[in-house]
């Protein structure tokens, strides 16, 4: 059974950080910069909570509010949702099911270690699948 350790060791273990003081507008422009739809909100050596792009949407953009403005920490999502590095990515996306999240944080130890999104759970599982679809077919062939 493969883990989400497996999945962070394919996809790395960066994560995006910003401090709670940054505003939206600077934690967009550091977001679409880097192609990902979440960062870390992160005062001292501990994260406190997450902020994407759904959070974008219903927290500021829906509600008027400014984004040169506004503060990551007042719109933040905490606390925040975890997985564990020896997880399996099934329970991991039953957690994102259950919770309606996109992106969960990696821990090991209790210490944060990466990120994942429903994206790198589905590119894993079909991975997988098509692993096992080619050792079937072999498996067919070879016995006739």
């Amino acid at each position: 059974m493969s883990t989400i350790r497996e999945i962070l060791d394919r996809k790395g273990r960066a994560v995006l950080t910003m401090h709670g003081g940054a505003t939206v507008l600077e934690a967009i422009t550091l977001m679409s910069e880097a192609n990902v739809g979440a960062l870390i909100i992160q005062d001292d050596a501990q994260p406190e909570g997450i902020f994407t792009e759904r959070d974008y949407l219903r927290k500021i953009a829906l509600k008027g509010r400014s984004s040169s403005t506004t503060p990551l920490r007042d719109v933040m999502s905490a606390p925040l949702i975890t997985v564990t590095t020896g997880d399996s990515p099934e329970s991991a996306m039953e957690t994102m099911t259950e919770c309606r999240c996109r992106h969960l944080v990696v821990t090991h130890g209790g210490e944060m270690v990466g990120i994942i999104s429903v994206g790198d759970l589905v590119k894993h599982m079909l991975e997988e699948k098509e692993v096992e679809v080619r050792q079937l077919a072999q498996y067919i062939a070879g016995s006739y």
